[in-house]
C-alpha cells in the first residue's frame, strides 16, 4: 500500500466520523474541520488509484469523491468478522442489491464456508486493494477482479469500504448527462461512420421513406439530418452499457474481459492513447541469396604437357586441391602422351575456400611419380563459376636459373568450374531473431477508437499487420497488444475513453443492420495500418543493421579473414536426419591393388551404414577389366536411421567362385553431419596380413542428404552453370 495513503486513510476516517457524528447529534461541523475533510479526500482519492487500477480507473477525481462520501466504512479490530458468522454483530447498513466490500487497510482472511470456521482453518488472506464479498460485483456488465467467499475474518485492525448499487449510482449521479455525450460522440467518430452514417444512396431512400429532415450541401448532395429510429435505439443502448476509462498518461488501460483488451471496443473521447506491443523480427532463410555448399570442377584435356618422349609415352593423371584436406584425383591416361583427355567430372564441398590448385602428374610404376605442371585459379573472381583453359608451369630444370626464370611454361589445361548452390535453411544457418518489446505501434487522438477491427477481423487483423513484412528480408510477429495513455509533449493531462464489451459492440453493429459494410471498412482500416506498420518495420531493421555493423567492427571479425564453418552436433544430427534419404555418389577409385598383367580385376563397389539390413545397400556396376583405377560415377539412395558409420568396401568379380575384397574404408558421422562429404576416403587391405603399396589405394564418393521434414519444403538444391 502506498506509504501516504497509509498516513492518510486513519486522518480522513476520524475526520469523517466526527463529522458524522456531529452531524447525528443535530449540530453543524466546524468550517475548519470541513475544510480538512475536502483536503484529505482529495488527497485519499489520488492515492486510491494505484490500489487497484482496474476499479479506480473507472472514476474520474470528481466521481471518486463522490464515492468517499456516499460508501459506509467501518473500521474493525483484530479478531472480527466482516461477514458469514453467525456471530457477527449487524454493523453494515441494509444490502440493498449488489454490495461488496473494499479492503483499504490491514489484511483479511477468506474462508469458503458460509458459516464461518476457525481462523486456524484453510483460507487464503487478501491485502489492501482487494474487493472481495458472497457474491461477484459488477459495474453495469463489468467485473471488477473480485473475490467470491463464504466468509470474512479480520486479521488484523482494517478499515474496510461497502460498496453497493446506491453507492455507485451517487459517484456516478452525472452518468445521465454522460450517456447522451457518449452516444453523439460514436455518431461522428471517423471509423465507425459505416454503422451509424448511411451511403449517400441510402441516406436518399431513407428520408423518402421516413420523412427525415434533409438538406442540400454546396456540392449537391443530398444528406440526412437525422439518423434512422434503428440506429438511434442502438446508439442509446450502448452508451447505457459503454464504461468511461480515465486514463493518465503512461498508465495501461486495463479490461477483466476474459480476452482483455483484444474483447473490447475503445473510443477516446479526450486526450490520446498509444498501442503498444512486443515486436519481433526473424530472418527469412528463404529471403536470403542461395549458399555455395559445393564446387564441381570437370577437368577436359590437356594440351602440351612436357615429357612425353618417343620411347615412353606420358601417363599423365590430374590431382585437384582446394585447401589443406580436399581433393580429388582423376584416373590415370595410360599412354596418354602430351594431350591426354581425362573428361573426369569431381566435386568438392565448398566453404569460402580462395584458391584452386591443379597438379598434373606423370605415373611411374616402378618410382614415384613426377611432376608434369601446376596451375591456380582464383575462387574469388569465378563468383558465378568458369570454364576455359589455364597454363600449366613447373620448376626450370638446370643450373642456371634466375630468380627471373625459376618456372618454366609446362602446357595447358581445360577446365570447367560451377557451384551447387542450396537455399539456407535452419540446419545450415540458425536466423537472427530480435524483439523490441513495448514498441509504439499507432497513436490515437481523440474520436479515434481502437479494436473495431479485431472484434470483426479476428485474428485476420492481426495476420494483415503481421503481412506487412512480405516484402523484406524478416518476418513479423506481434506479441499481445495493450493500449496506455499518452498525452501531447509537456502535457499531463488525463486521457478519457469509453469502453464497450465485444457482445455489446456486436449487438450495436448488428441492429444498426450494417455489419458487412463495416467488415469492409475495417479491412480498409487495417490495410491503412499495415503501411504505419511497414514504416516502423523500415526504422527498426535500419537501427538493427546498424547496430550489427558497429558490434561487427568493434568486434574485429574482419580483420580475422574467413572463419572456419561451425559443424553441426552429430547428436542432433542424428536426431534430425533419421529417416531420410542420403544420396550416395561413387565415382572413381585409384591405386587399386590386386590383379595381373593377363586378368584384370573386375571391380565394384558396396555402401552401407553399419548396422543396416542387408537390404538397405548400395552396390554399383561391375567393371570389367577396369584395372587399378576404375571409374563407376554410380549413384544410389541409402536410407539413415542414425547409424554412426558409413561402410565402403571394393570387391574384385569373380563369376566362377567368391568375390574378393580389395579393400575397405569408412566414414564417421562427424565426416558427413555438416552438409554431406565430397572426397578421398582412404582404403586399406582386409586381413591381418596387409600387402605394402607405394601408392595408397582411395576411393572418391560423395553424400548429399534430402531436407528432414519439418523444414521449409521449398528448401533444395539448385545448380547453376558458367
Amino acid at each position: 500500500m502506498p506509504s501516504r495513503l497509509q498516513a492518510v486513510l486513519p486522518l480522513y476516517y476520524r475526520s469523517r466520523s466526527l463529522v458524522l457524528q456531529t452531524e447525528k447529534a443535530g449540530l453543524r461541523p466546524p468550517k475548519r474541520l470541513l475544510t480538512e475533510l475536502r483536503a484529505q479526500e482529495k488527497m485519499v482519492g489520488n492515492e486510491l488509484r494505484p490500489l487497484h487500477q482496474l476499479f479506480f480507473q473507472r472514476f474520474d477525481d470528481v466521481q471518486i469523491e463522490r464515492l468517499l462520501r456516499a460508501m459506509p466504512f467501518l473500521k474493525l479490530s483484530q479478531g472480527r468478522w466482516v461477514f458469514g458468522s453467525e456471530s457477527l454483530a449487524e454493523a453494515w447498513p441494509d444490502n440493498h442489491g449488489e454490495r461488496a466490500f473494499i479492503l483499504l487497510y490491514g489484511g483479511v482472511a477468506l474462508y469458503s464456508d458460509v458459516s464461518g470456521v476457525v481462523p486456524h482453518g484453510r483460507h487464503s488472506k487478501i491485502g489492501p486493494g482487494k474487493i472481495f464479498g458472497e457474491s461477484h460485483f459488477r459495474i453495469c456488465d463489468e467485473t471488477t477482479q473480485d473475490i467470491v467467499a463464504g466468509s470474512a475474518y479480520c486479521e488484523e485492525p482494517c478499515i474496510i469500504g461497502c460498496l453497493s448499487t446506491r453507492v455507485l449510482e451517487s459517484a456516478f449521479a452525472d452518468r445521465a448527462f454522460g450517456n447522451k455525450r457518449i452516444a453523439q460522440l460514436v455518431r461522428h467518430v471517423p471509423s465507425l461512420k459505416r454503422i451509424t452514417q448511411a451511403d449517400e444512396v441510402e441516406q436518399q431512400k431513407e428520408a423518402e421513406q421516413t420523412g427525415g429532415k434533409s438538406r442540400t450541401s454546396n456540392a449537391g448532395i443530398t444528406e440526412v439530418v437525422e439518423v434512422s429510429n434503428a440506429i438511434q435505439f442502438a446508439l442509446r443502448d450502448l452508451s447505457k452499457m459503454a464504461t468511461t476509462l480515465n486514463v493518465r498518461p503512461g498508465q495501461e488501460v486495463l479490461a477483466d474481459d476474459p480476452g482483455g483488451l483484444d474483447d473490447c471496443l475503445l473510443v477516446i473521447a479526450k486526450g490520446g492513447l498509444e498501442v503498444r506491443g512486443n515486436v519481433t523480427l526473424e530472418e527469412k532463410l528463404d529471403a536470403l541469396p542461395p549458399k555455395k555448399v559445393r564446387i564441381r570442377i570437370s577437368v577436359i584435356k590437356a594440351e602440351n604437357l612436357i615429357g612425353d618422349t618417343w620411347l615412353e609415352k606420358l601417363d599423365p593423371y590430374c590431382m585437384v586441391t582446394m585447401g589443406q584436406a580436399k581433393k580429388f584425383q582423376t584416373a590415370v591416361i595410360y599412354g596418354g602422351g602430351p594431350n591426354p583427355k581425362f573428361d573426369h567430372h569431381g566435386v568438392l564441398m565448398y566453404q569460402d575456400e580462395e584458391m584452386l590448385d591443379f597438379t598434373v602428374m606423370k605415373r611411374d610404376k616402378f618410382s614415384a611419380d613426377q611432376l608434369c605442371g601446376v596451375a591456380q585459379l582464383s575462387l574469388a573472381d569465378l563468383p558465378n563459376g568458369w570454364s576455359g583453359m589455364i597454363y600449366l608451369t613447373k620448376p626450370k630444370s638446370g643450373m642456371s636459373r634466375t630468380e627471373e626464370m625459376m618456372e618454366e611454361a609446362a602446357g595447358r589445361l581445360y577446365v570447367t568450374v560451377r557451384y551447387d548452390l542450396e537455399k539456407v535453411n535452419a540446419l545450415m544457418k540458425a536466423p537472427m531473431k530480435r524483439e523490441w518489446k513495448d514498441q509504439e505501434l499507432f497513436f490515437l487522438n481523440e474520436k479515434s477508437c481502437w479494436g473495431h477491427e479485431p472484434l470483426m477481423l479476428g485474428n485476420l487483423f492481426k495476420r494483415i499487420l503481421e503481412q506487412a513484412s512480405n516484402n523484406f528480408s524478416y518476418s513479423l510477429t506481434f506479441g499481445k497488444f495493450k493500449v496506455v495513455g499518452a498525452s501531447k509533449r509537456g502535457a499531463s493531462e488525463m486521457a478519457i475513453v469509453w469502453k464497450v464489451s465485444k457482445q455489446r459492440f456486436l449487438d450495436f453493429t448488428k441492429h444498426c443492420g450494417r455489419e458487412k459494410q463495416f467488415v469492409q471498412a475495417c479491412r480498409v482500416s487495417a490495410l491503412e495500418k499495415q503501411t504505419q506498420v511497414k514504416e516502423l518495420l523500415n526504422r527498426l531493421i535500419k537501427r538493427w543493421e546498424q547496430e550489427e555493423q558497429m558490434t561487427y567492427l568493434r568486434s574485429g571479425a574482419f580483420m580475422k579473414g574467413n572463419q572456419v564453418q561451425e559443424s553441426m552436433d552429430p547428436s542432433r544430427f542424428k536426431r534430425t536426419f533419421k529417416g531420410v534419404k542420403a544420396h550416395i555418389s561413387v565415382r572413381n577409385a585409384l591405386n587399386l591393388s590386386g590383379g595381373g598383367w593377363w586378368d584384370k580385376m573386375d571391380t565394384y563397389a558396396i555402401v552401407k551404414f553399419r548396422g543396416a539390413s542387408a537390404k538397405n545397400e548400395f552396390r554399383t556396376s561391375v567393371l570389367a577389366d577396369a584395372g587399378s583405377d576404375p571409374v563407376w560415377d554410380n549413384e544410389g539412395a541409402l536410407v539413415y536411421e542414425g547409424e554412426n558409420t558409413l561402410d565402403i568396401s571394393v570387391w574384385d568379380y569373380d563369376s566362377g567362385g567368391k568375390d574378393d575384397q580389395i579393400g575397405v574404408g569408412v566414414l564417421q558421422v562427424e565426416q558427413f553431419c555438416n552438409g554431406g562429404f565430397e572426397g578421398m576416403v582412404p582404403l586399406t587391405v582386409p586381413g591381418k596380413k596387409k600387402k605394402t603399396s607405394l601408392k595408397p589405394m582411395m576411393i572418391i564418393i560423395g553424400i548429399q542428404w534430402d531436407v528432414p521434414k519439418g523444414l521449409n519444403s521449398t528448401v533444395g538444391t539448385m545448380a547453376t552453370t558458367a
